[in-house]
């Protein structure tokens, strides 16, 4: 028996196997902390780092389009990949581009990030007016939804394409590995 990683219940991790966890955790971690950014936790004082954490979660699974439960479900994206690369058995070329993937990902993820974040200021700024004009604050409502749905379709491509640039056998193995893909298929 194997477990989901691919390996046996009773073998300890080996160090790439650790190095590629720590990974998995820092990932998310940081691009948590450029996602929401400081104004984000102004109010929060008791546990500043475990606040943000669960702030940011909160925050990413009202204002994501579901994205982790809709489609990062079907689709994980080239850090999944990554994981299970002795599962998948990629290849060293295969392993190098899931990675450029995943970088170009986090590039396009904190630029797009960026963008939410200044229309968010700029809402809150205009919001703050004692006196605020409905147009104005519409047209803050809808840049900031447009830039929320940016952050999504930033990383959506990079999902799409961590699959594709698996072969065929491999894509057989994704598809078994992740229940979640076969059921629409």
């Amino acid at each position: 028996m194997r477990t989901v990683e691919g390996r046996e219940p009773s073998r300890p991790r080996s160090h790439g196997e650790y190095e590629l966890k720590l990974h998995t955790l820092i990932f998310p971690a940081a691009l948590a902390f450029v996602a929401i950014g400081p104004s984000a936790f102004a109010a929060t004082t008791a546990h500043p780092i475990a606040a943000k954490v669960a702030s940011w979660k909160l925050y990413f699974r009202s204002h994501s389009l579901g994205f982790p439960m809709v489609f990062r479900a079907h689709h994980p994206g080239p850090g999944w990949v990554l994981r299970r690369a002795k599962v998948l058995n990629l290849t060293p070329a295969q392993i190098k581009q899931e990675k450029m993937l995943a970088m170009g990902m986090l590039d396009a993820t904190k630029s797009a990030v960026a963008v939410l974040q200044a229309k968010y200021a700029q809402y809150e700024k205009d919001a703050a007016q004692q006196n605020p004009s409905l147009q104005q604050i519409t047209a803050d409502v809808h840049a900031v939804g447009k830039a929320q749905t940016n952050v999504g379709m930033a990383m959506v491509p990079y999902h799409l394409k961590a699959y594709a640039a698996l072969n065929p056998n491999q894509q057989a193995i994704f598809r078994t590995i992740v229940p979640a893909a076969t059921m629409h298929h």
